[in-house]
């Protein structure tokens, strides 16, 4: 596999890495962002229901809670016995009198008794504008059925047997002493409009027998309107997509925001919604439960089509991002190939290159400044065989013409390779810096530069390199004292690269390179040290013989090998004399020391 990916080009290797550094984990974090927008979203749901629902039951009990109040004023009622105009609902027992009938004169009996329980009915019916219907069936002491009925809208009865089958009197439990809620029905019993009601009963008891041995009186009705529900439902917030019942332990329902459902049995309408969202809320102790049933396809439609949305624009972006990416692989590296075929001529001496500049980004200003490069070394190899009757002048302009396509060329390679395997797109940079490089080398051509400018060229070199191997080489300087001295072009670089490739590479760690530099007794002294591998003498025998051989260095087929350090050497000696050049030592183990010495300013 490994083979397979370095046999591939740089510009599918660029466009594979593109797609799994960027497509793939875009392709991935949607995937995972949608997961979680649909889980977050359902649990929003969740939350806002079981509020939505607390409140309902919540309201719904307090509305029950007084009813049943209200329902309990028969054991408060009382007629003074100052008449019937004065009343007082705080009192105890005057209500079963009235019932039985014990406190009227029994030829005015009927007449005031059925009077006095239509005011009392009215009395409570005003209590609620949602009461529309009260009712009182009992029992006189001989057993027999008494009823009295109060519509608050001023229609009478007209259906007694009716009324007591719609709310199943004959089935209610006389013996409960709590509040009796009825499922809805209609109320056609009376005359006037037909609404839809439900009741609620609460059975009266003469309070005067011993505990638990209480007679049964009767039994008091209210009827509602059933629309008392949604002044509750209407402080709800829901999605028009959801269904709301409130219904009984037997799954009778008392209210739906559906249609039709109100008065029916809609136990159903939960055990087969197994797809939707169902969830109920107790009312209190009083056997009514709050139910709301969501289609949960319906509800979320909405993020769904958000989710289509998103999916569009990550389609959309990675269409652009194979595209961008493309484009640009193919305008980095075509010209860069273009560029090494040329440099391939260049160092079998065919200067006659001209490389076309089709932009005027780096990659242009490269090709720009390859051109002046070439041209430039030919006019001086030119210059240099005109010139042969001073020889030392032409050997020293070779050895520069030699130098610098070396260094141009070991450069654009670390660059090749950091292209090959960066994902991090600093080609660009680097670019720029080789760039600032050349500029130097086929910049103004003097001979002689500041030591300054020699230390930037160095720096850039190493950035360079840092680039390709993610930060292992630390350089030092302490030349501050020195750094306006004039030296001979590109003495330094050749040294540092020397120093990387060596002494620290072969480590495969991280490494320092430390330049020093000093003046005594008229001389310039330069130290160029690293913690590298280090040499044995017989190492550094072998690189003397080299620096001191007439052969320009051993050329393989991808670099220049032992040129550096010897071309530094020579041009010292053609420029200074025999005195000064290069001294070396080095340590196995703990690294390589290379001593530049030369005069002061020439």
């Amino acid at each position: 596999m490994r083979k397979r990916w370095q046999k591939l080009g740089l510009y599918y290797k660029f466009s594979l890495t593109i797609i799994m550094v960027g497509l793939i984990p875009m392709l991935l974090l949607s995937t995972y962002i949608s997961h979680s927008m649909m889980q977050d979203y359902r649990k929003a749901l969740e939350v806002q229901y079981e509020q939505a629902t607390e409140y309902v039951a919540n309201s719904i009990e307090s509305m029950l809670e007084s009813y049943n109040s209200v329902s309990k004023m028969p054991y408060y009622y009382n007629i003074s016995s100052y008449g019937s105009n004065y009343t007082s609902y705080m009192s105890f027992d005057n209500f079963r009198k009235i019932v039985y009938g014990e406190i009227y004169a029994e030829e005015t009996m009927q007449q005031r008794r059925q009077s006095d329980m239509e005011n009392f009915l009215q009395y409570l019916g005003n209590l609620d504008n949602s009461i529309i219907c009260l009712h009182f069936i009992a029992e006189d002491l001989e057993g027999e059925k008494l009823d009295f009925h109060k519509a608050m809208d001023g229609t009478y009865f007209n259906n007694e047997p009716l009324f007591e089958q719609l709310v199943g009197y004959s089935e209610l439990d006389r013996s409960s002493n709590k509040l009796i809620l009825i499922p809805p029905h209609g109320s056609t019993y009376k005359n006037g409009i037909d609404r839809k009601v439900f009741s609620v009963a609460r059975n009266y008891y003469d309070l005067r027998g011993n505990v638990g041995n209480t007679r049964y009186v009767g039994t008091l009705f209210f009827d509602i309107d059933i629309r008392r529900f949604d002044r509750i439902f209407m402080d709800v917030r829901y999605q028009d997509d959801e269904l709301f019942f409130v219904t009984d332990l037997e799954g009778n329902c008392f209210y739906s925001n559906a249609d039709g459902k109100a008065g029916s049995n809609v136990r159903h309408e939960f055990t087969d919604r197994k797809k939707d969202f169902v969830l109920s809320k107790a009312v209190g102790d009083l056997g009514l439960n709050v139910t709301v049933v969501m289609d949960m396809e319906k509800a979320f439609a909405k993020i769904q089509q958000t989710q289509k949305i998103i999916y569009i624009i990550i389609a959309a972006s990675i269409c652009a991002l194979l595209g961008g990416s493309a484009f640009f692989s193919k305008r980095l590296t075509n010209p860069l190939h273009e560029i090494m075929t040329q440099m391939e001529q260049v160092g079998t001496g065919n200067f006659d290159i001209v490389l076309p500049v089709r932009s005027s980004d780096e990659i242009g200003v490269l090709a720009g400044r390859f051109n002046q490069m070439s041209e430039a070394l030919k006019q001086h190899i030119n210059q240099s065989y005109v010139a042969q009757i001073r020889q030392n002048e032409a050997e020293l302009t070779a050895l520069k013409s030699q130098i610098y396509p070396h260094f141009l060329y070991n450069t654009l390679e670390v660059i090749r390779m950091t292209a090959l395997d960066d994902s991090e797109k600093r080609v660009p940079e680097m670019i720029e810096a080789l760039s600032q490089q050349i500029h130097y080398l086929i910049g103004p051509m003097q001979d002689m530069v500041p030591l300054e400018k020699e230390i930037d060229i160095v720096r850039k070199y190493v950035y360079l390199l840092n680039c390709r191997i993610s930060g292992k080489i630390q350089l030092n300087m302490n030349v501050q004292s020195v750094s306006c001295m004039t030296v001979p072009k590109l003495i330094l670089q050749p040294v540092v690269e020397n120093a990387y490739v060596h002494g620290i590479k072969p480590k495969k760690g991280s490494g320092c390179i430390m330049i020093e530099a000093y003046v005594e007794d008229k001389v310039l002294h330069i130290n160029v040290m690293d913690n590298g591998v280090g040499m044995d003498e017989e190492a550094v025998g072998r690189l003397y013989g080299i620096m001191n051989g007439t052969n320009p260095g051993i050329k393989s087929a991808y670099n220049w090998q032992s040129i550096g350090l010897k071309n530094v050497n020579d041009r010292i000696k053609y420029l200074y004399g025999e005195t000064y050049g290069i001294e070396i030592t080095s340590t196995v183990g703990i690294g390589t020391n290379v001593h530049i010495i030369m005069p002061v300013d020439g």
